[in-house]
């Protein structure tokens, strides 16, 4: 359900393969790429101010640890 509200609101478009089984792709689109920096800010917020809640070790985290 949510892809679909993904879709229908221009994050994401669906590309089907006629294959057996059938395998769906998702990609991003152009105004999904841009959202890209704001979940990635989200991301840094979140592991610094709520490591307790996020993190086994309650260790906060910079974005470059997350993803390097």
């Amino acid at each position: 359900m949510r892809l679909k509200e993904l879709e229908k609101e221009g994050f994401i478009e669906c590309t089907e393969q006629k294959t057996s089984p059938m395998m769906v792709l998702w990609r991003l689109t152009e105004k999904g790429k841009d959202t890209l920096p704001i979940l990635m800010q989200l991301t840094a917020f979140g592991s610094k101010w709520y490591s307790d809640v996020v993190f086994e070790d309650k260790r906060p985290r910079k974005l470059q640890e997350i993803f390097p």
